[in-house]
């Protein structure tokens, strides 16, 4: 790597440079003072030999923070299990606005594995010139290893700490290599990290943990129905709850243009000196509300209406390889509808922020997967500079999508600023899941013109998902139709948040589905089907954006498709009992392929396995990759197997976890994953294994019961 290109990841976007800060802190006339040196936004080396991770990315569980430390302790040569991780406040001076920060789209190692590799070689290499200064031994000889530099030619080594004082003084070097993978200690190993060992014993710093001299406590009781408005409301009973202090109305905000700022629904609250007393508070409060227009629609009103939509607007967006003519030369077309209903995010830490506005600046603690993006909006929300503003990020129980959005920790700030003290906002169980954010209704509209042996000539596509330009482009290079976008229906009742996998689940639904249904179409084995297609299948050009990536590669899940149908016998499976189905999806950069196995037993079928395939290039931790897959299976049967949410006369109808269930242990089938090994740059693994589960099951439903069901949840009692 060259200079000029560490001057840009050192920047990173920002137009400034750290490098080589040197700060000399007095402890006491006792002890001898501490210097710590910061060579970059990534690192900090101090005088005793801690080398300290700054991780960029949220923590949300999926270990991006344990995967981070170990590429830098392998580019760096230090002790992996010496270093300490803090997590960075929200800065797009130094980070960026998104891409280095903020965390979605699988993108928590793969958006920061160039820039922090070249960052960690640039500081490799200042060390190893300060130790070559002070041992007096050539740069060529000399070599990093568990926090010391050593020489190759002797056992002379001087640890990493004791080198800060010349470092600091040294430029940058003209140009680095980065280390080739067989030199790494760490990569590649299922390394558990403190992050795991310290859930264990209940030691991760959550936000919800928080506690702030003089806080006080708030929760909020919200509009039932989005968009509705406060009309009058009575505290005489809330004030009598020992504790209260402070009762007051919340304003809405409405959601701007990204939906991913705003949002915040009309409310009043209640301020106490502890969480109990602000939850019995809000149970106090006697509200009237004006529900507002939406109170005037269900659920099946935005199915009824999507189909109108769809009915009356098939102006054609994007038309690949001449489709649009193509579906209108044959009679003989495939033509249904596949239905995805609303998700709700159940993150078991429930939504909660701590915000102090000070009147002249503002500081919050949560855990966020948007903490730069956070400290922006806080800005617009207050009219304060963002240098005014500091958003300390926490690892977060779960996000999954929910924890991007900004309304939560807007409230925390809103009602910060009316009692002007440190203030710990708590949303309750019911407030995530009834007066929350959600996965969208989602209907898409497939159909395809087939030749006379029934054979897919091309295909036509109408939904919420962007054209070939979006995350997940055509994976079977048959020509293909984009519609216009459906466009919101009621405004969906309820405000949209990203889910985990975002529109790639109802994508696939349908996709997955489709596929199914035209092999057997052409009565060709549904496997077999989408083989021979991506096996003609061009690469197929992708926009040039970090949260997308790289081009799309068939080849690669030609790849995946034909290693888990080896592993789960797809082809040899003779068991009368056993029902396979199948999917092969593109997320981002990453490919992942499924065959479930569903039983039948004492009259019932139930799910006996599922094996899962996943390429997501170089792989920093497998037992982390693996966990992920696991659990995305386990998210994506949930949203398979369990209720959904719905809304009649505007408001949710479920509450908690007794009738929005998530999937049980005894319901949960056996998992099998296996990782294509891979030299390429590392994709993502926390989403890829969401959108294939539902159409693999039902697949597997139709080869055991011969119907073909395209609406989901389903209850596999019923069958």
């Amino acid at each position: 790597m060259k200079r000029r290109h560490f001057f840009k990841v050192s920047a990173l976007g920002s137009g400034s440079l750290l490098v080589s800060t040197f700060i000399p802190l007095a402890c006491n006339s006792e002890e001898q003072e501490t210097i710590y040196w910061d060579p970059n936004f990534f690192i900090r080396i101090d005088s005793n030999n801690l080398v300290t991770f700054i991780c960029s990315k949220a923590e949300l569980g999926q270990g991006t923070s344990t995967g981070l430390a170990m590429i830098m302790a392998d580019e760096l040569g230090a002790d992996f299990d010496k270093i300490k991780v803090e997590f960075a406040d929200g800065s797009k001076e130094k980070y960026g606005r998104l891409h280095l920060q903020d965390t979605g789209g699988s993108n928590g190692i793969r958006m920061v594995w160039n820039p922090l590799r070249e960052a960690i070689a640039i500081t490799r290499e200042i060390l190893i010139e300060a130790a070559s200064k002070k041992l007096a031994l050539p740069t060529a000889s000399l070599y990093t290893s568990l926090g010391y530099v050593r020489s190759s030619e002797n056992d002379q080594k001087i640890a990493f700490g004791d080198l800060i004082t010349v470092a600091s003084t040294l430029p940058a070097p003209l140009e680095v290599k980065l280390k080739d993978p067989e030199q790494f200690q760490y990569i590649g190993k299922p390394i558990p990290g403190k992050l795991t060992k310290n859930a264990s014993k209940g030691t991760v710093p959550y936000s919800i943990n928080i506690k702030l001299p003089n806080m006080v406590y708030a929760t909020i009781e919200r509009c039932p129905v989005w968009e509705g408005s406060l009309v009058s409301y009575d505290d005489s009973a809330a004030r009598q709850i020992p504790g209260v202090i402070e009762i007051f109305e919340i304003e809405p905000i409405e959601e701007q243009d990204d939906d991913y700022k705003g949002g915040v629904r009309a409310g009043v609250a209640v301020v106490a000196t502890n969480t109990w007393a602000a939850i019995k508070g809000k149970e106090a409060l006697e509200i009237v509300w004006d529900l507002g227009p939406n109170a005037k629609y269900s659920s099946m009103d935005v199915h009824d209406g999507l189909t109108s939509y769809r009915d009356n607007n098939r102006t054609v967006a994007v038309n690949l390889k001449n489709a649009e003519s193509l579906l209108n030369k044959s009679d003989q077309k495939l033509t249904v509808r596949y239905d995805s209903p609303r998700q709700a995010h159940t993150c078991m830490e429930p939504l909660n922020a701590v915000a102090y506005h000070y009147g002249y600046k503002v500081e919050v603690w949560a855990g966020t997967q948007s903490p730069s993006m956070t400290r922006e909006r806080i800005a617009e929300l207050t009219g304060l500079q963002e240098t005014e503003i500091v958003v300390n990020n926490h690892p977060t129980g779960g996000g999954f999508g929910r924890k991007f959005t900004c309304d939560y920790i807007e409230e925390a700030v809103i009602v910060s600023e009316k009692v002007r003290k440190p203030v710990k906002l708590m949303w309750t169980r019911e407030d995530t899941i009834k007066t929350s954010k959600y996965h969208p209704y989602s209907s898409d509209f497939w159909e395809a013109s087939l030749d006379d042996k029934g054979y897919p000539i091309a295909i036509g596509y109408q939904g919420f998902t962007g054209g070939p330009s979006a995350f997940r482009p055509f994976p079977y290079g048959l020509p293909m139709a984009y519609r216009s976008r459906l466009r919101y229906i009621n405004g969906w009742l309820v405000p949209r948040a990203s889910w985990r996998s975002v529109m790639a689940h109802p994508w696939a639904l349908g996709l997955e589905s489709f596929m199914d249904e035209l092999a057997h179409e052409a009565q060709i084995d549904p496997l077999e089907f989408r083989l021979n297609l991506l096996k003609k299948a061009e690469v197929v050009k992708q926009k040039r954006d970090p949260w997308v990536g790289a081009d799309l590669y068939p080849a690669k899940l030609v790849g995946t498709l034909e290693e888990v149908a080896d592993r789960s016998g797809w082809f040899t499976n003779s068991a009368e009992d056993v029902f396979q189905g199948c999917s092969s999806i593109s997320y981002n950069t990453s490919y992942c392929s499924m065959v479930v196995h569903l039983k039948r037993g004492k009259n019932r079928l139930y799910l006996s396995k599922i094996f899962a395939t996943i390429d997501c290039g170089t792989v920093i931790n497998p037992s982390k990759v693996k966990s992920q897959v696991e659990g995305s299976i386990v998210w994506g049967l949930s949203a398979l197997l369990t209720p959904s949410i719905t809304v009649k006369n505007g408001q949710v109808e479920q509450s908690n976890f007794n009738d929005y269930p998530l999937l049980r242990i005894s319901e949960t089938p056996d998992i099998e994953v296996e990782i294509i090994q891979s030299d390429d740059v590392p994709t993502g693994s926390g989403e890829p294994g969401v959108p294939g589960v539902a159409p693999a099951v039902l697949n597997a439903l139709f080869m055991a019961t011969g119907k073909r069901v395209r609406k989901i949840p389903i209850n596999l009692k019923a069958f």
